[in-house]
């Protein structure tokens, strides 16, 4: 699972990332949560990505209540195809959702601690996710959903999920609804991934600001 994270880069280092001319205004955190509108790259009906905000928490167009707390934040790749909430967005709605590092709970004793879990190399993480538009008009309200995988070498001691990460060689093809996700939707390469402890004021997520990822222990 993948419950919060960190999205730090200007809008003009995500332009360079995704190639995108959109400007978009938002703020840096280092405590992303659900419902928070964050950066997300779709493709465009030009066929050409696009960068925007949306609202993390993924709400389908045929939900008769709308938006809720309770609206799924990940869907799990090895079943996003055969479910209602997720099918459709997994053939026609992909998205590109940037991220410096995500979080991950481990149970030590009676607490669960904070991990920040980065890429290796240094480079940006790009999550495959989903999206969806629920209403019409101004009343329209797009919101994604972060596909999820067995968790590889790296991490699997502090979560058995993690996120799907899509390389900067198969953005284009992931956006793509003529592609097919399925061999997209495995686990990073062992190496990939490194791990620290951090903060727990993390947990709060009225909390913000570099010290959450600062290492501790």
């Amino acid at each position: 699972m993948c419950g919060r994270y960190v999205i730090t880069y200007t809008l003009d280092e995500l332009r360079q990332i995704f190639g995108t001319e959109d400007r978009p205004n938002f703020e840096p955190t280092w405590n992303a949560a659900p419902t928070d509108a964050l950066p997300v790259v779709r493709r465009g009906k030009d066929a050409e990505p696009h960068l925007s905000l949306v609202r993390w928490g993924l709400v389908p167009h045929w939900k008769a209540d709308g938006p809720s707390y309770k609206d799924p934040i990940n869907a799990r790749a090895e079943t996003a195809a055969e479910k209602p909430m997720f099918r459709q967005a997994l053939s026609r709605r992909r998205a590109l959702v940037p991220a410096n590092g995500f979080y991950e709970w481990r149970k030590e004793g009676e607490a669960k601690e904070p991990w920040y879990i980065t890429r290796t190399d240094g480079a940006p993480l790009v999550f495959a996710g989903l999206w969806e538009r629920w209403g019409e008009g101004d009343a329209a309200l797009d919101s994604f959903a972060i596909l999820t995988t067995e968790a590889n070498a790296d991490i699997r001691a502090i979560h058995h999920r993690c996120p799907v990460l899509v390389g900067p060689e198969d953005f284009t093809r992931w956006l793509d609804p003529e592609t097919d996700p399925g061999p997209l939707l495995t686990p990073p390469p062992d190496a990939t991934l490194a791990a620290r402890r951090v903060s727990k004021k993390v947990n709060n997520v009225r909390n913000d600001g570099p010290d959450l990822i600062v290492p501790e222990g």
